[in-house]
């Protein structure tokens, strides 16, 4: 989430009473319609349980704190429930907690003994380990069966692919250093496919509102929600996301992550404060985004053999660069909305590439289910993902087979081919 703070305001805010307390409680156009959800009713099931990994053993621990309430302050229905795993900045203080009420009484918050199967007896994990991330999300369905049901990372979300040794990074933990990046990632969601299947998976966390995490949990959700911007400290709206939920339990997927980036919307516009949030069905990304990417990247692989085409390719590459960039706190990756449309509405580029650019900006618009950008950014610019793209240097290990589970292969070949320096 999130960007880093300053020292100064980290201090203030532990100082007015947002920082962790007592271990034990908060602490330091379509889509599914089946009655009984993707994963049946079960026993004792609840219509929508919310997984949240909140990793916070940074400088994010009290607006952790603040969330957790948020969640306990707005839950009112019996039929909904928050089931987190906690890792805040004190020295052992990782816990579970359930947030669930009971019919007509106000929420509650009880810490969860998990039988060691997450948090071990020294109660403190390691929230940038992929094995504590495997433990939660495999323990966490076994252990609450469920019509419906969300996953949400919650920590800092890392910048580009520009480092050649991790390929976008998020859940970093400053006590062990250690941090998660996409190929964990999928290799956990490969593990938990297996299992189950999240309605909604979210990241409330900076920068990985991109194709290529939205491609990998394509098999383990329907829907993504996610940011290609900072996110302001707060992140979600928590309070907002579970009064939805209480007074309609039986919502649908497509609805419910509509509602989550519209309440973002509210809450951040409120504020005048920048950020985009977007949600997108991963159905529709997976089929027919990604290969209209690819034809796209086979035709703009024969423009670029052109000098005076490859002239024009620059050109709206640099002012995509421009707007949606640096813009964002990255400099390596593009809005895919915005790109396609650059492209497909330049007369001085062929016919073919212009037809293929606009499927691309077809396809993806018929995927984003819902998108805002709230504050002084255009909303022309953010359209819903980005895409990785850089005119200095390729990092090598986008465009690795053995790295490369984007499904954007024929992109990876041609921005290798169109940068000189790869």
């Amino acid at each position: 989430m999130k960007r880093l703070l300053p020292a100064t305001l980290l201090t203030s805010l532990l100082l007015t009473g947002c920082g962790v307390g007592s271990p034990g409680l908060f602490g330091g156009a379509g889509g599914s319609f089946e009655l009984d959800g993707t994963k049946g009713p079960g026993r004792n099931a609840a219509d929508w349980t919310v997984f949240v990994y909140v990793a916070a053993d940074n400088n994010l621990s009290p607006f952790a704190t603040r969330d957790l309430q948020e969640m306990q302050a707005g839950l009112s229905s019996d039929r909904v429930r928050f089931v987190a795993m906690v890792d805040q900045a004190q020295k052992g203080d990782s816990r579970i907690l359930e947030i669930s009420a009971k019919q007509g009484q106000p929420a509650a918050t009880t810490v969860v003994n998990d039988g060691g199967a997450v948090i071990p007896a020294s109660r403190e994990v390691d929230s940038g380990s992929p094995e504590t991330l495997k433990k939660f999300v495999e323990w966490g369905i076994k252990s609450y069966p469920s019509r419906r049901s969300m996953f949400v990372i919650w920590n800092h979300g890392g910048g580009a692919f520009t480092d050649p040794n991790h390929l976008k990074s998020f859940c970093w933990d400053d006590v062990t250093e250690n941090h998660l990046n996409l190929s964990d990632l999928w290799r956990v969601t490969q593990s938990a496919s297996s299992h189950t299947k999240f309605d909604v998976m979210g990241f409330d966390t900076c920068l990985l509102g991109h194709v290529e995490t939205a491609y990998q949990l394509s098999r383990v959700s329907d829907f993504l929600v996610s940011s290609e911007k900072n996110e302001p400290g707060d992140g979600w709206d928590y309070r907002a996301l579970a009064d939805v939920l209480s007074k309609k339990p039986g919502i649908y997927p497509r609805e419910f992550s509509a509602e989550i980036v519209k309440s973002y919307g509210i809450y951040y516009n409120q504020r005048r404060q920048n950020g985009t949030l977007s949600a997108i069905d991963l159905t529709k990304l997976k089929d027919r985004v990604v290969p209209a990417v690819n034809d796209l990247a086979q035709d703009l692989m024969v423009t670029g053999g052109n000098p005076a085409a490859k002239a024009g390719l620059v050109k709206n590459f640099q002012q995509a660069l421009s707007l949606t960039g640096s813009d964002s706190g990255e400099d390596s990756a593009i809005d895919l909305g915005l790109t396609s449309q650059l492209l497909s509405q330049d007369a001085t580029l062929p016919q073919s590439t212009r037809t293929q650019a606009s499927k691309v900006s077809q396809e993806f618009q018929r995927a984003v289910v819902a998108n805002v950008t709230t504050g002084r950014t255009s909303s022309q610019n953010y359209q819903g993902l980005k895409i990785y793209f850089d005119l200095k240097q390729v990092n090598p290990s986008y465009a690795d087979p053995k790295s490369q589970f984007f499904g954007t292969t024929a992109w990876a070949k041609f921005i290798q081919a169109f940068n000189p320096k790869s």
